[in-house]
């Protein structure tokens, strides 16, 4: 048995080896007996193994999934959508393979699908995915709106979704009997022609607050001379009225260093003239959009950008 390639396969499959690739590479069946019994190895799936001290983790637990269940398996719904970074939480584990194959994996939802071309399978840390827009297509069908907006949001500023792409899977779905992801089908319509998702999601969901609410667009990324010459960028502006939202995500705000310069940067802003609307994650987009109104003191028919 050749340890290292057996080694190295592993590795690139998250501490896996399936029983036909172990013996590929020369591993007896009493071998692999014996290494499970000594617990060298664990059994994950039927016929798929954990090699070694690698860990026991979700992403192995997937990727099990997906060589247990074979041929053009991948990791689909859900479970794709949360290794795509679209949901933190995914529930059981979804495998989706060709229509017709009728095979049961462990532990393991098996969702199967009369079309599934080459062009809706991809890959997210090895592990064989749906592609995002067959992803999107098969999660949002059902799913509030807003939701769904937000995925799509996050989609295109974290790899780069094309709109006409996603429409296009939406396209090739659309048969008989298929549920329409009219949800999905909305957000797109909204996004073509150039549309910006914005920084973060956080800045996304702000934007979708304000558009909802029906008050003009703000000016993104406006740039502020600071006293000391140096330069700010306010995350959505409205110049005219020197009325300024922050949007203040832990990810990026929340250590020491960053607390305390945002907090320089929003004095700086302040003696400039500038009122600072703080919008974080847990506050109600109502608080946003009552906050900003009486910031802006509209007057009816007046746009605030200018």
């Amino acid at each position: 048995m050749d340890d290292h390639a057996i080694t190295e396969r592993a590795r690139r499959q998250h501490g896996l080896i399936t029983r036909s690739q172990a013996e590929a590479l020369g591993a007896t069946p009493s071998r692999i007996d014996r290494l499970l019994r000594a617990g060298a190895w664990q059994r994950l799936q039927p016929g798929t193994f954990l090699v070694g001290a690698a860990p026991r983790d979700w992403l192995a637990e997937v990727h099990a999934a997906v060589l247990c269940a074979g041929g053009d398996a991948v990791a689909g719904h859900r479970t794709a959508a949360r290794l795509w970074g679209l949901v933190d939480r995914s529930g059981r584990i979804e495998v989706l393979v060709a229509h017709g194959r009728r095979i049961q994996v462990e532990r393991v939802q098996v969702r199967r699908s009369r079309i599934l071309p080459a062009t809706h399978l991809g890959s997210v840390q090895g592990i064989p995915t749906a592609s995002l827009e067959r992803t999107l297509v098969d999660l949002s069908i059902g799913q509030d709106p807003a939701i769904v907006a937000r995925w799509v949001d996050d989609a295109m500023r974290d790899h780069r979704l094309e709109v006409q792409a996603t429409a296009d899977v939406v396209e090739e779905l659309s048969r008989p009997g298929r549920p329409r992801p009219w949800a999905l089908m909305q957000a797109l319509a909204q996004r073509s022609g150039g549309y910006d998702p914005g920084r973060s999601a956080l800045e996304s969901r702000a934007l979708r607050a304000i558009a909802a609410a029906g008050l003009p667009a703000p000016v993104r990324q406006f740039p502020v001379r600071r006293p000391d010459g140096r330069w700010a960028y306010i995350d959505l502006a409205y110049p005219s009225k020197l009325a300024a939202i922050e949007t203040d995500g832990w990810r990026w705000h929340g250590g020491r260093t960053s607390f305390d310069a945002d907090r320089l940067r929003s004095n700086d802003l302040l003696r400039l003239g500038w009122s600072c609307i703080h919008f974080t994650s847990v506050m109600p987009d109502e608080h946003l959009i009552t906050t900003l109104t009486s910031a802006l003191g509209l007057t009816s028919g007046e746009d605030p950008r200018r």
